[in-house]
């Protein structure tokens, strides 16, 4: 429930709200603020009138209706020949095309692998500060990654979010290797049935528009080899209505693997609609096209706007794991997707240069970021 604020609480914003973004403002996560009593939500975080989910169906506890929510993909036939494995890749096309997110079930992680990763991840959060700072950082590039918010140098409000995340990027970095001992043993048993369930996806979606062979490197050997993993740690909010937990944006790389957690949040913008994604159970994991798969198909499969809203009760953590090309890969429409009919929508864009213009901003809504590359 939201109360009132009172003269505690009324301090306590004044205080915040002198704070400067300095280099210790933006270390202090919003875990230490919440774990220090929280009654109000800290103004650095109110977001402004029209970014404010005050209109989300997860915070009025409204159920969606069936027809807004989003496909349910079984992948048990995606390692089998035939008429089986057409229907699933036409199943992961419709839904591609028509929502830019699915779940899918019968993946092939095991639910105790994703709990163990869980366990391991809020020991992680459930340290000293002082631990957790060990890994501090808010550059993009670094192997392992302790942060706060998205871009705190960039941003007038931050985001309800700490994160861990890992880098593995072909010849420069593998950050699942260096990871702290606390969770080291779980991510990477986690990574190897996610990157399986990642390369299987990616081929399949080029595979259902006949396309795959314009793709050779990246789709026929089955495996995305660059991947950012973030574990998002969502602490209880006293107004939920006022702030956001990531504000609304659209992923910058190929497709995004997430293990959305079962306490809801996690909305995508669906007809102008804002749509909560309900887990259909403790194990599914939710697919979503990214910015470079809706370049590639000349927009066909669309990369869609999502936000996370927070929660007075439960705190919620998700893992994210995010599929790229390499830096010096070019991405364009492929050449059958363009014609007279379809003139191309995107200008060649190297993937390199799209990274650095994601991060060196705040997450920009209204897919704000695919500005770079359209014509």
């Amino acid at each position: 429930m939201e109360g009132k604020r009172g003269v505690a609480d009324l301090q306590q914003e004044k205080e915040l709200a002198q704070v400067p973004m300095s280099r210790s403002s933006i270390v202090q996560g919003i875990k230490e603020l919440v774990d220090g009593g929280l009654h109000a939500v800290p103004p650095l975080y109110v977001r402004p009138p029209d970014e404010r989910p005050e209109s989300s169906s997860l915070l009025s506890n409204v159920q969606p209706l069936p027809q807004y929510q989003i496909p349910i993909v079984d992948l048990t036939a995606l390692d089998s020949t035939g008429a089986a494995r057409v229907q699933v890749m036409q199943e992961i096309g419709r839904a591609c095309e028509d929502w830019g997110f699915f779940q899918v079930v019968n993946h092939g992680v095991e639910l105790a692998v994703i709990q163990q990763l869980q366990e391991a991840a809020f020991k992680f959060f459930d340290q000293p500060a002082q631990e957790r700072m060990r890994f501090y950082t808010q550059s993009i590039g670094e192997p392992i990654m302790y942060r706060t918010s998205f871009n705190p140098a960039m941003e007038n409000v931050r985001e309800w979010r700490d994160s861990l995340g890992f880098n593995r990027i072909p010849g420069v970095c593998d950050g699942f290797q260096d990871a702290p001992e606390l969770c080291k043993k779980e991510v990477q048993q986690y990574m190897k049935g996610v990157d399986a369930i990642a390369g299987k996806v990616f081929k399949a979606i080029f595979e259902s528009l006949g396309v795959e062979k314009y793709l050779e490197n990246e789709v026929q050997a089955g495996t995305i080899p660059r991947v950012r993993m973030s574990i998002n740690y969502y602490p209880p909010c006293p107004e939920p209505s006022l702030t956001l937990g990531v504000s609304a944006h659209s992923d910058v790389g190929t497709l995004t693997v997430l293990h959305p957690d079962v306490v809801p949040g996690l909305e995508i913008k669906h007809e102008g609609t804002w749509i909560p994604v309900i887990p259909t159970d403790p194990s599914a994991l939710v697919i979503n096209v990214a910015d470079q798969i809706e370049i590639w198909t000349n927009g066909k499969y669309k990369s869609i706007e999502h936000r996370v809203v927070t929660n007075t009760n439960k705190p919620r953590m998700s893992i994210a794991c995010f599929y790229g090309p390499s830096d010096d890969t070019v991405v364009a429409p492929l050449p059958t997707l363009v014609d007279e009919s379809h003139p191309p929508c995107y200008k060649p864009t190297k993937f390199e240069d799209y990274l650095k213009n994601f991060f060196s901003n705040k997450l920009l809504a209204n897919r704000g970021t695919l500005d770079l590359a359209r014509l």
